[in-house]
Parts: C-alpha cells; structure tokens; sequence
C-alpha cells in the first residue's frame, strides 16, 4: 500500500472520532484530535506528489523529505490552532499563531523551490 494511501486513511479516521468526540460526546478532546488528522492530510497530499515520493530513492533524499513535511506540518498545525482558538473560542491570542503560520509557509516554499528547481 503507498505511503500517501495509508496517511490519508489515518487522516479520515481522526477525523471521523474527531467529529464524534466534538458532536456527539460534547468532548473538546474533539479539538486537540483534529490537529493530528490536518498534519496526515498533509502528509498524504505530500506523498501524492510524484517529485515528493521519488525522493525516497536519492542518498540524501530522506533529510529533504523530512525537512519539507517538517514545515508544512508545523504551518498546517498552527492554522488549525489559531482557528480553533480565534472560530472555536472566541480567543483573540490566536492571531499570535499567524507569526509561526507565515513563517512555517515561507520556509516550507524556499525549502520545496530549492529541492525541486
């Protein structure tokens, strides 16, 4: 089974107990549960990318995969914690989080133009 097949799987199930434990259960653990479904979405949409899998064969190719998830990771998980605190509770701390957002998203296309160009 590839890679980008299993990470979207895992996403689709945090995100169903995710939606159970928010609606459902009226539990915030609902919440914190969405964060990791975001990052395996990424992931699988990372691993769909035919320049992106094809690294796994290169010598070096693992630091370069790792550094590029690293960041688009790090930028998916502090959208969705600034909108779940700015939507979700109404907290006006979260627009702190748009500073490691923006820069996890320059990182994430120098780093994606360097290894691609």
């Amino acid at each position: 089974m590839k890679l980008n097949i299993i990470f979207l799987l895992i996403g689709l199930v945090l995100t169903v107990v995710s939606k159970m434990m928010q609606f459902v259960f009226k539990s915030k653990i609902g919440d914190i549960i969405v964060i990791p479904a975001a990052i395996f979405f990424v992931l699988a949409i990372l691993f769909s990318i035919s320049k992106y899998s094809d690294l796994l064969k290169q010598e070096n190719g693992i630091y370069q995969i790792v550094i590029i998830a690293f960041f688009a990771c790090l930028a998916v998980a502090s959208f969705q914690v600034m909108m779940i605190l700015l939507i979700g509770h109404h907290n006006k701390i979260g627009w702190v989080l748009i500073i490691p957002f923006v820069i996890s998203v320059g990182i994430f296309i120098k780093k994606w133009i360097s290894t691609f160009s």
